[in-house]
């Protein structure tokens, strides 16, 4: 019987050795990010290309009956018809233009999807990758800062959304996923492969998932001017408003406490803080976080 028992424990052990020598890392979450990206803006240029053929469609019923009318020469229906032709070509060259767009958006994903893949073939596997969903995101560097769509972000450098724009940072060597909103400005503090991982949001909107458990003994933290949050294995955002934070935890468990030093206040699923500048801090309140979407809409004041 042991003899027939060795072959699968084997195999087991293979398997779990293969899947820790590959489990994912922060380039491989911004592939695959990379490719739903590409997907959702495939959808989106064949929801452009029916529309363009929906209003080249209704283009030709107006000019049929715009002609029809001028043969009976009809001045009355003319009028109408010559009106209902100019509102088609309208849509029609409305159409055309987010066709455009969206080919373009297209385009950019495909690019962003390739080098990413390309990093892949140089062994180019940093610990925290950038990828930008939508507007303009600026790197900031040692060097200067310029707009990307797609970079490695490394201790000490900084992120910054424009309005409406969005961005997705996978970190921590790829156990976290940090979502940031318009007008936010987000520094990696430190990131190291001891799996420590510190971040700072100055301003704006930020939503943390961690992918994987927290490592025991690692730090795992975001910081504001108004409040540190240690991360243990969770799902929470934080928006920086000029009167303070708010914090919602959505998922697992958030430590809270002062920049200063002071008590903790432990956040569990369903439960938000609104940090003050200044001043006591509020007891926590219950919010419905299973109807939470992330605000990315909402106007956030730099403090």
């Amino acid at each position: 019987m042991k003899t027939f028992l060795r072959a699968p424990v084997l195999l087991l052990m293979l398997c779990l050795a293969f899947g820790v020598a590959h489990a994912a890392d922060a380039l491989d979450r911004a592939i695959a990010h990379a490719e739903t990206l590409q997907t959702r803006a495939l959808g989106a240029v064949a929801a452009a290309e029916r529309a363009v053929a929906d209003a080249q469609a209704d283009l030709r019923v107006a000019r049929g009956i715009e002609a029809d009318a001028r043969r009976a020469r009809d001045t009355a229906a003319i009028s109408v018809a010559g009106e209902a032709v100019q509102q088609a070509q309208a849509l029609e060259r409305e159409t055309q233009r987010n066709l455009g767009l969206a080919r373009s958006l297209l385009a950019t994903r495909g690019k962003t999807l390739d080098d990413l893949r390309g990093w892949t073939r140089a062994d180019r596997r940093p610990r925290a990758v950038m990828v930008v969903e939508s507007g303009e995101v600026r790197h900031h560097t040692p060097g200067g800062y310029m707009p990307k769509d797609l970079a490695p972000v490394r201790a000490g450098e900084r992120i910054e959304t424009g309005p409406d724009a969005r961005a997705r940072l996978f970190v921590s060597g790829g156990d976290a996923e940090v979502a940031l909103g318009g007008n936010s400005s987000y520094t990696v503090t430190q990131d190291d492969a001891a799996g420590n991982f510190v971040a700072q949001l100055e301003t704006g909107l930020m939503r943390l998932r961690g992918l994987v458990k927290a490592k025991v003994g690692k730090r795992f933290e975001v910081r504001t001017p108004a409040a540190v949050t240690s991360v243990r294995g969770t799902d929470f955002s934080i928006a920086r408003t000029a009167a303070g934070d708010v914090v919602q935890v959505y998922s697992g468990v958030v430590a809270a406490a002062p920049p200063a030093g002071g008590a903790e206040v432990l956040l569990k699923a369903g439960e938000q803080l609104s940090v003050p500048v200044q001043g006591p801090w509020p007891a926590a309140q219950r919010f419905n976080a299973d109807a939470a979407e992330l605000p990315w809409g909402a106007v956030h004041a730099a403090p």
